[in-house]
């Protein structure tokens, strides 16, 4: 399941880069447990410190969560977490 996840993410694009976000290195990990998927991004460790930098970033990041969700279900694969691999702030919550 995680490989058909990677593959599918591949296609998911950073609009501001064009670069898709794994070979960008912004996904950092997939975990399948049970029926949860939970994707891991490297959004804060990207990202420069400072309100200004965050506020400028916030699009951009919201634009692939919802890119990454789209895709995903699209092919069927749901009940997904989608988290800050460094803060574990919570971009697309799980049912839960």
């Amino acid at each position: 399941m995680e490989e058909k996840i990677l593959e599918l993410l591949k296609s998911v694009k950073n609009p501001f880069t064009e670069m898709d976000i794994v070979s960008e290195g912004l996904l950092s990990k997939i975990s399948v447990e049970e029926n949860r998927v939970r994707i891991y991004l490297a959004f804060a460790r990207n990202t420069p410190p400072g309100p200004v930098s965050s506020a400028l970033a916030w699009p951009v990041q919201a634009k692939i969560v919802k890119e990454i969700v789209e895709t995903l279900e699209k092919n069927g694969i749901a009940n997904l977490e989608i988290l800050d691999d460094t803060t574990l702030q919570r971009y697309y919550p799980g049912d839960d």
